[in-house]
């Protein structure tokens, strides 16, 4: 284990939690710590939630509400979770309430899961109508505690009555989170190419150069070396150093490489060590299809699942779903129709479907898919009919394609009708009226559904995307094609009668994320693009010329995602085929933005392809990096240079474990790996009835700004590279979405198609410097 950039509290328990973090123990050791959120009331009333429909009133700055007459004290609760404790320690609770007549209120702390046994406290407390502050102290269990707990007050038990909170207040020593970080040699645990690069890093206090070796399984020596010393990485706050071991070309399981008395992870280095991830990224992809029945046949064994969101019981499903009530800050807008917006995929953890982040997923399938027809150095039948887990191999189609479709036709229904207002448009996206627990399998989902106002982002994906499909199905399916291409150039018009219908960034409901753009301009280059890539049509080239982002540098350090896709449209016009005036111009702009990106990675001591310029890790900082890969891997593509496919290959090495906690982000791949993603079905942690998430499920990566209540307890004051933890709940560093997964498909299908050098142009994208 090396050490943590942040507070680090001893003696430690010899304990390992599923998150792979061991906790800090001891009775009374530390300083006292506030472990409530928002106890005060000040910032509303999150985190604390309540049952029983009580709806919570803070505007007199406590927590108040009515409870309502039910039989048993659980009945009514409202309370607090994520609490972590140490074992064998003593905490100090405190509150004041009042009710407006005489009742009795129970205090209760316990695992979230009654997985401890009996609550740590629990007391029957007598509360008057006037306010009334009461403590209590307790002793948590000399044993392993679960990593979640709770504090709630049970309100019920009688009739009803109206009770106000306030100044509740849990205090004692912080449980305190290490990370299992595994060796201090950091590699790619999944393995590398043979004569691709091979790097790794080393976490040492070492500062001069150090022996290291290559080990095979029997510990035999199959090459050696010397570190290079790179000093204190940004990142991490490490001391690390280096390890280049790329001329060693010939094909090994099991290795390791050995410094000293530590060895590394073993690791294969093997041709087709991305030919299993190709596959497992884009069968994600089925496995969140909503609207039909999951064929565990297909899907792999414990992935079955009834079919979400089709109106059968309790679910009240996406076959007739009405739009959102009136709100004001849509100006009174809602509609009076409804639409079937079954099908499509669930976006992330929860039962959302979005047309902008679905928009950029589907699209980056397609492009996987016609990168396959014009690149060089690839598989050309790599991505063919019967290569995917999806259920209609055999049918003559790519596998990619009928995967792309399944969210494609979700798309086309999201369009608003023909004589209805904003005809033409698109429903910015579709979800609960309010959020769900965890775990729930899509087909428990109870609650209703409303459609969001359209918006010009969602309308203008739309645009994009079905130009897009309209010229890769034109011969496969020329009905479809047809189809495509008219629901896009409606979707065109649409958006310029309507260029700021723009999606708020607090729409007046919950249960879904907003996914706000107020800025489209990049989505009508990005639609303008595609159209004129399709269509070939003088107007839409002139738009795409009009555009002040079509001489505009659009490849950043911070990546490009569904919120800014300029780079999409760039990408596809430098590299699928058309009579472009300033296409040569625009593909060195690619290999320029490629240029800056490879050497702000030649900085990195863990091989990343990201360097925010404000050196805080982004929410999904791993799509960041991957997305920067797809823009290197184009620019490999248009140039055949060596130096852009070693670059894409050391920017996975990062994801599949070499970076400072030793962690492949990439679910069933190295070691040690991310298998606890926030999600509400892919929750094994919570229910050991449901599956964890599928091998190669991306992690959205470690996060600066740590919004959940879990990592904001456990991570603070974090460098970039440790904010991240593997815990269901952390849903700002550790949730899974579609977009996330399309990037690494993207990429993993890059990496794949290199396999031995042996589909590259010349003298093979191999060559070592």
């Amino acid at each position: 284990m090396v050490r943590t950039p942040w507070r680090i509290v001893a003696p430690l328990v010899a304990m390992t939690l599923a998150t792979g973090f061991l906790p800090a123990a001891g009775a009374a050791v530390g300083e006292e710590e506030e472990l409530l959120v928002n106890g005060t009331f000040d910032a509303g009333s999150k985190p604390w939630w309540t049952n029983a429909g009580m709806a919570p009133d803070v505007s007199a700055g406590e927590l108040c509400f009515d409870v309502p007459a039910v039989a048993n004290p659980w009945g009514a609760i409202v309370g607090q979770n994520d609490l972590a404790f140490r074992p064998a320690t003593e905490y100090t609770l405190s509150f004041t309430a009042r009710a407006d007549r005489a009742v009795t209120i129970r205090p209760v702390v316990q695992s979230t899961d009654g997985s401890a046994g009996a609550a740590y406290l629990t007391r029957s407390t007598p509360v008057g109508t006037g306010p009334t502050t009461t403590t209590y102290t307790f002793v948590t269990p000399d044993q392993e505690l679960p990593v979640s707990n709770t504090l709630h007050f049970q309100l019920g038990g009688g009739g009803a009555y109206g009770v106000c909170l306030d100044d509740v207040s849990l205090t004692g020593p912080a449980f305190e989170y290490v990370p299992e970080t595994g060796p201090a040699v950091k590699v790619n645990q999944a393995g590398y190419l043979p004569h691709g690069p091979k790097a790794a890093t080393m976490v040492t206090a070492e500062t001069t150069p150090q022996r290291w070796s290559l080990e095979s399984a029997t510990g035999k020596v199959l090459t050696r070396g010397f570190t290079r010393p790179r000093g204190t990485d940004p990142s991490s706050g490490e001391r690390v150093q280096t390890i280049n071991f790329s001329s060693y070309t010939r094909s090994a399981r099991d290795v390791r490489l050995v410094v000293g008395d530590v060895s590394s992870h073993p690791f294969d280095i093997d041709a087709d060590v991305y030919q299993s991830l190709r596959a497992d990224s884009m069968a994600f992809f089925y496995t969140n299809r909503s609207g039909t029945p999951i064929d565990g046949a297909v899907a792999g064994s414990g992935y079955a699942r009834a079919a979400g969101h089709v109106g059968a019981s309790p679910n009240q499903g996406d076959v007739s779903v009405p739009c959102q009530e009136p709100r004001a800050w849509m100006d009174g807008w809602t509609c009076d129709y409804t639409l079937d917006v079954t099908g499509g995929w669930y976006d992330a953890g929860d039962h959302g479907k979005y047309v902008v982040n679905g928009g950029i997923s589907t699209h980056q399938l397609l492009t996987a898919y016609e990168r396959t027809l014009y690149a060089d150095a690839v598989d050309r039948g790599a991505l063919a009919d019967s290569t995917l887990r999806v259920p209609e191999r055999g049918n003559g189609v790519p596998d990619i394609l009928d995967e792309a479709r399944w969210n494609l036709e979700f798309m086309l229904k999201m369009q608003v009708p023909d004589g209805e207002p904003l005809a033409g448009m698109a429903h910015h996206k579709v979800h609960d009226v309010e959020w769900t627990g965890l775990p729930m399998l899509p087909a428990a989902d109870p609650k209703a559904r409303a459609l969001h106002r359209p918006s010009t982002a969602a309308t203008l994906n739309l645009a994009a995307v079905a130009a897009t499909g309209a010229r890769l199905w034109s011969e496969i399916d020329p009905a479809f094609a047809e189809k495509l291409l008219q629901a896009s150039t409606t979707a065109y018009e649409a958006a310029r009668a309507h260029p700021a219908l723009f999606a708020p960034r607090a729409d007046g409901e919950s249960g879904g994320g907003p996914y706000a753009d107020s800025d489209v301009s990049d989505e009508f280059y990005w639609a303008a693009a595609e159209l004129y890539l399709t269509t070939g049509a003088a107007r839409y080239q002139r738009d795409v010329a009009a555009s002040p982002l079509h001489r505009a540098d659009v490849f950043s350090g911070d990546g490009f995602y569904w919120g800014s896709v300029a780079a999409l449209a760039r990408l596809d016009l430098a590299t699928v085929p058309s009579r472009l005036p300033d296409r040569g111009r625009v593909r060195r702009s690619v290999v320029a933005g490629a240029d800056r990106l490879v050497a702000l990675q030649e900085r990195e001591a863990f091989g990343q392809t990201y360097t925010p310029s404000d050196g805080r890790y982004a929410w999904g900082s791993n799509s960041s990096m991957l997305n920067n890969q797809v823009v290197i891997a184009t620019a490999f593509d248009i140039t055949g240079r060596a130096t852009y496919a070693r670059s894409v290959l050391q920017g996975l090495d990062y994801l599949l474990g070499r970076n400072v906690l030793g962690t492949s982000y990439v679910t069933g791949y190295g070691t040690v790996y991310a298998q606890n993603q926030h999600s509400r079905w892919y929750a094994h942690s919570l229910d050991p009835r449901l599956p964890a998430p599928p091998r190669g499920t991306v992690a959205g990566g470690p996060n600066s700004s740590i919004q959940d209540p879990v990592s904001g307890a456990w991570l603070e004051g974090c460098l970039p590279q440790w904010c991240y933890v593997d815990d269901i709940r952390a849903w700002a560093v550790n949730e899974i979405t579609i977009n996330w997964n399309s990037s690494l498909a993207w990429v993993a299908s890059f990496a794949a198609d290199l396999g031995d050098g042996s589909a590259s142009r010349g003298s093979g994208w191999y060559a070592h410097p």
